[in-house]
């Protein structure tokens, strides 16, 4: 498989021609000079094994500065295998924390689509809100809704149109510890996110009471 092109040394990796000179370029993998009397750069099988060397490290999260470094050791006869384990063993400490990292997002990912009401206009979006107010997406998202973050359900009678929902998520809105809410006549039902040290469901349905509507707490069973 030797005196290969450009074109065929991709072929046989399974990565385009740009590729290949992009490695080149990077110092990655030698350009063989192109021939005194014309035609196509011939390459090596050491190209090919190279570029499989740096496809499988990339594969393994290594960057193309570490590749560079693990190269070199792959060439030098007097580097010790220790050596090559230690920086495997950093690049797996690395990947252990990039881990850690995405779980904290994705826990507060979690939190932030738990307290929204999922429906109602934009206003209402605790999503937006937190973002737009630096709500980190980490732990201590998740400790704010450990400490008292929820959605209370409110089933409600007496809603006859759009009107009526318009006026029950205003006063809604209006109660403290509310922080984003959508109401549906179609459904008869409300959907609140509140922080519980500031205000109760019993507070909610009240307040609905208040401007002339039947309230009700839906219980998880229910």
């Amino acid at each position: 498989m030797s005196d290969m092109t450009i074109g065929k040394v991709a072929q046989v990796v399974g990565v385009g021609v740009e590729t290949i000179r992009f490695y080149e370029r990077r110092g990655l993998i030698e350009q063989p000079p192109r021939p005194e009397g014309g035609g196509y750069r011939v390459y090596s099988d050491e190209t090919v094994r190279r570029v499989l060397f740096i496809r499988r490290a990339q594969e393994l999260g290594f960057s193309l500065r570490e590749i560079a470094e693990l190269l070199s050791l792959r060439t030098d006869h007097d580097t010790d295998a220790g050596e090559v384990r230690r920086r495997a063993t950093d690049k797996l400490q690395d990947v252990d924390l990039k881990i850690e990292r995405l779980q904290r997002i994705r826990r507060g990912l979690m939190t932030l689509l738990d307290r929204c009401p999922g429906e109602g206009p934009l206003r209402c979006c605790s999503i937006i809100d937190a973002l737009e107010h630096d709500q980190r997406l980490t732990s201590d998202t998740a400790k704010r809704k450990e400490n008292g973050m929820q959605t209370v359900r409110l089933t409600i009678t007496g809603m006859h149109c759009n009107g009526c929902a318009e006026i029950i998520r205003h006063v809604l809105e209006q109660q403290p510890g509310v922080k984003g809410c959508s109401v549906s006549h179609e459904n008869g039902e409300a959907k609140v996110a509140i922080d519980t040290g500031q205000i109760s469901g019993e507070r909610l349905a009240e307040a609905v009471r208040g401007a002339g509507y039947s309230a009700r707490i839906v219980k998880a069973a229910d």
